[in-house]
């Protein structure tokens, strides 16, 4: 990478300050841990402050336009470049902010955005689990960005349901609209019925 221009050296620590677009999140084992960034020509991963790894923590969509500093250190015999964001601001957030100079743009958790319409709950209770339910969560939130849906919604893990024989258990609120067996290969359906809500309320 070459981008000596938006760097700052101290050391083998680097700063970083880059604007490019949001590709998506990337997770690890299992985890939401890093985003998946490009600047100028090149794809790089950055990695997530621990505030961050949660779901909903960034509602940021997928092609968005953002500005990201951080540090990253230098690895000097193989000359890689692990980065880690500090910072993280979607542009329109921070054009607001420097037109009222009196609010300063947040440094971790973006500028709240309107409530979000719809709430999913996820069983995460062990039946659910054991039929497919691990990683739905994720999956849903991921699935929801690709869709540019993820502001309007909240998902929540929740405890049994009582419908252990249809598992794995969602709902989508308003309306108590009860999905069951839901897998990865037909979350797809989930999102649908998530979207047909939102051009109701």
């Amino acid at each position: 990478m070459n981008y000596s221009d938006n760097y700052s050296h101290g050391g083998s620590l680097v700063e970083f300050n880059f604007e490019g677009q949001f590709l998506g999140f990337v997770r690890h084992d299992g985890k939401l841990k890093y985003m998946h960034f490009k600047v100028l020509s090149e794809e790089v991963q950055i990695k997530l402050p621990k505030a961050l790894r949660t779901i909903g923590s960034l509602p940021l969509r997928s092609g968005e336009t953002i500005r990201v500093t951080g540090i990253g250190k230098l690895d000097r015999q193989t000359h890689e470049l692990k980065l880690k964001a500090t910072q993280i601001t979607p542009l329109d957030q921070e054009t607001q902010a420097s037109e009222s100079p009196s609010s300063p743009v947040a440094s971790v958790t973006p500028t709240a955005k309107s409530k979000p319409k719809i709430k999913v709950v996820v069983c995460q209770k062990s039946g659910c689990l054991k039929k497919g339910g691990k990683g739905l969560c994720e999956a849903l939130d991921q699935a929801l960005c690709d869709r540019n849906l993820r502001q309007h919604v909240t998902i929540e893990r929740t405890g049994c349901l009582k419908r252990c024989s249809s598992a794995p258990n969602v709902v989508i609120t308003p309306g108590n609209h009860r999905c069951t067996q839901v897998r990865l290969k037909t979350l797809p359906q989930v999102v649908d019925a998530i979207a047909q809500k939102l051009t109701t309320y």
